[in-house]
């Protein structure tokens, strides 16, 4: 190799190594992308968020659940802004055109899925330790959930009122039902949205209602109006917090999975 293919090749090395730069300012448009940094050990990576973000550190808002404040994000001059699925196209190639390096995590299908994305985010931030230690800990406690001894039982799980939504299959939150040895009331279903008379033609053994808000609490009394439904006999319709279930995270799942678990004994 002469002088000047050596050469060539070290820039293409260099700008390599550029592109896999450890990112030191990170603006997050996804809270349970910030809840992993959290989790990582990085909050003080994070120069931006948005207000559904839960940080310990005052941290300026730069976006809704869905609206981002573009102008604010390139305040920041972060190194890297993490989107979703929820992101408007709009607004990631604002971003890009602004030379903003973004990455996008979709929506997990699975907890191997989300387990994935959790050490993936960790090599990006430079955290791959702390990422294996995490997910060990969180497999940990899944693990014991799965091993234990399960009778099986038909799972309502809901998600929303008016018009009712169910947990369906090829969800990261159908696995909580899986794990936990018990079969979804609603296996198959291609949308979520179901009658509130075909969970009653269900029947199912025990109902999950996610919290959003009061909501979940006024269905949980709406469901214990119907005496012949066998959650209700035997009074098995639970409240489970959804800032904690519906977030996407090992350490969240593993939290859920083990109330779930308990709800079921």
């Amino acid at each position: 190799m002469n002088t000047k293919q050596k050469i060539i090749t070290l820039l293409l090395l260099l700008c390599s190594f550029a592109n896999e730069a450890v990112a030191m300012r990170i603006v997050s448009l996804v809270p349970s992308l910030t809840q992993n940094i959290v989790y990582l050990d990085a909050e003080a990576f994070l120069v931006g968020k948005t207000s559904y973000c839960k940080t310990s550190q005052s941290i300026p808002v730069v976006a809704t659940a869905i609206d981002v404040n573009v102008e604010k994000v390139l305040a920041l001059k972060p190194d890297l802004v993490l989107t979703s699925s929820l992101t408007k196209p709009e607004t990631i190639a604002a971003l890009k055109r602004m030379g903003v390096k973004v990455e996008s995590y979709p929506s997990p299908h699975s907890y191997a899925e989300l387990c994935s994305q959790f050490l993936q985010l960790g090599k990006r931030i430079g955290k791959p330790h702390q990422a294996k230690k995490v997910l060990a800990e969180a497999n940990a406690r899944v693990n014991k959930v799965r091993n234990r001894p399960q009778k099986s039982r038909k799972i309502f799980f809901q998600l929303g009122a008016n018009p009712i939504f169910s947990v369906i299959d090829g969800t990261f939150m159908s696995d909580y039902i899986a794990f936990a040895g018990a079969k979804n009331a609603f296996t198959g279903l291609k949308s979520g949205v179901v009658a509130r008379e075909a969970v009653l033609a269900k029947n199912p053994d025990v109902i999950f209602i996610a919290t959003m808000g009061g909501i979940g609490e006024q269905e949980q009394k709406n469901w214990q109006k119907y005496a012949r439904l066998s959650a209700v006999r035997s009074k098995k319709i639970f409240l489970i917090d959804s800032e904690r279930a519906c977030l996407p995270t090992p350490v969240t799942f593993a939290e859920t999975l083990e109330i779930i678990a308990n709800c079921l004994k």
